[in-house]
């Protein structure tokens, strides 16, 4: 495959008859691609690694797919992408209702909101990965926490103690007297 988009198209089709098989078809129209999920992208603990969009959601009644650019191994790549396909075919359900009993026949191990490749999937698609070759995509590294941005206020102090936080637009104006009678000073 030349793309990552050829790569996940294929796998979908693939992945057709599986579905059927389970009592669960995928719809039609589905759009898979490599992307940042909408949310937590770049959360540390909580980084969301797949996404799918609802048909509903999109103008030409497409399910959209998302697998994020931080995967670049193909069992992962592929079972996330089984996770998000089971959320197409059960639509409305989120993670719960059908969708739970679906992820378990296809394979995958772990709760519902974050289900792993297991023994049995990896096993059980095995061959099926081989044939799509290779997952065309080198991982993104996305730094774990973002620098969080510094407080834009400044700190001034009173020889008692006191102690107040005003911007430096303020400060510029001159530092305000303290109850005490004393005068603050930057810190």
């Amino acid at each position: 495959m030349e793309t990552r988009e050829d790569w996940l198209s294929q796998a979908v089709t693939e992945l057709r008859p599986l579905f059927d098989n389970a009592g669960r078809p995928l719809p039609d129209k589905i759009r898979v691609t490599c992307g940042f999920p909408a949310n937590n992208a770049r959360s540390a603990h909580r980084r969301a690694i797949g996404q799918h969009w609802s048909s509903k959601n999109s103008d030409d009644q497409t399910h959209e797919i998302l697998v994020s650019p931080v995967l670049d191994d193909d069992v992962d790549v592929f079972a996330v992408l089984v996770h998000e396909l089971a959320h197409a075919a059960t639509d409305g359900d989120g993670h719960r209702g059908r969708f739970p009993a679906l992820v378990r026949t296809l394979g995958l191990e772990g709760a519902p909101t974050s289900t792993v490749a297991g023994e049995k999937f990896k096993s059980q698609y095995k061959d099926l990965i081989a044939s799509l070759g290779p997952y065309p995509h080198a991982k993104i590294n996305v730094p774990a926490h973002l620098k969080k941005q510094s407080t834009r206020m400044l700190k001034a102090s009173c020889g008692c103690g006191y102690t107040i936080r005003l911007t430096k637009r303020w400060a510029d104006e001159g530092l305000p007297t303290c109850v005490c009678g004393g005068s603050f000073q930057l810190s």
